[in-house]
């Protein structure tokens, strides 16, 4: 899709600055998985008379183990460098034929959920966006299975949804993905914040209030896109609120400050473009 049908009724040049910053956390954000959804090193074999047995491991894991060594030999050229034709070929030849053949559940999800993100993430690289979608889409089969849909990786796939439906300019469609995106992070939020575990109350309320601000920009550019900039700039200013909170990523408030600066610029408000003006996209 060439970029420069993006922007018809608003300011070109922040719209398209707007969508290639989109892209780029997207990207990041699939390639930053939260820890539950990051795939372990396979099972560690133990020495026994200097002879190297698996020891006291399920056959579930044994097969968990096998599949994750193939998965992260492609993952680990993905992330080393751009996303290839080659490493989608490898993905759907190699790790997903062998995770529909497993016999357990819990690898066989598992392994498909992680494979088609990939291959999502490297179409979304490539700006083909409706395969990035169709892989997205995919996840949510997976999804309830491993890593769960308490799991933060959930809202974020639908983020993800929206963003290949905004490269294809279904704005209506990509509405509707980012609302249950923001919708779906609240009761997370609400556990974290409750959790008696520190680390849940504050780095990880952090990052889920900061992906649920990344959400609520990406909203606001579909409402700028839709010609609808009142909602935009009530949209961007709420996203502004959630990564104010307590523990949010830095790089969560500069998103969200760049997108909305941008957004009000394509807006023409003045009050809109001096206060976001004011705002530090570097704030802790």
């Amino acid at each position: 899709m060439p970029l420069s049908t993006y922007a018809e009724s608003v300011s070109r040049a922040p719209t398209l600055f707007i969508f290639a910053l989109l892209i780029v956390h997207a990207l990041a954000s699939a390639q930053n998985p939260s820890p539950q959804t990051q795939s372990p090193a396979s099972p560690k074999p133990v020495r026994h008379d200097s002879v190297e047995v698996v020891a006291h491991l399920s056959p579930e894991e044994v097969e968990e183990g096998k599949l994750n060594d193939i998965y992260q030999s492609i993952a680990q050229l993905q992330r080393n460098g751009a996303c290839t034709t080659e490493i989608i070929r490898r993905y759907q030849s190699e790790v997903i034929p062998l995770a529909e053949k497993s016999t357990f559940n819990v690898p066989k999800n598992k392994f498909l959920f992680l494979a088609n993100r990939d291959i999502g993430n490297c179409y979304l690289a490539q700006q083909k966006f409706a395969e990035a979608e169709a892989s997205f889409q995919n996840i949510l089969l997976y999804a309830a299975i491993w890593p769960g849909t308490d799991d933060s990786a959930y809202p974020i796939d639908f983020r993800q949804i929206a963003t290949a439906q905004m490269g294809q300019q279904r704005w209506e469609a990509a509405e509707e993905s980012l609302k249950k995106s923001v919708s779906l992070f609240d009761p997370q939020i609400e556990r974290a914040v409750k959790s008696e575990n520190e680390f849940r109350r504050t780095g990880h309320a952090g990052n889920l209030h900061g992906s649920k601000a990344r959400s609520l920009a990406y909203l606001g550019i579909v409402y700028l896109r839709e010609g609808r900039t009142a909602e935009a700039l009530k949209t961007v200013e709420l996203a502004y609120d959630e990564a104010a909170q307590p523990h949010v990523s830095s790089a969560f408030v500069s998103e969200v400050v760049k997108v909305g600066r941008s957004i009000a610029q394509a807006s023409g408000d003045e009050d809109a473009v001096a206060k976001w003006s004011q705002r530090s996209p570097h704030q802790e």
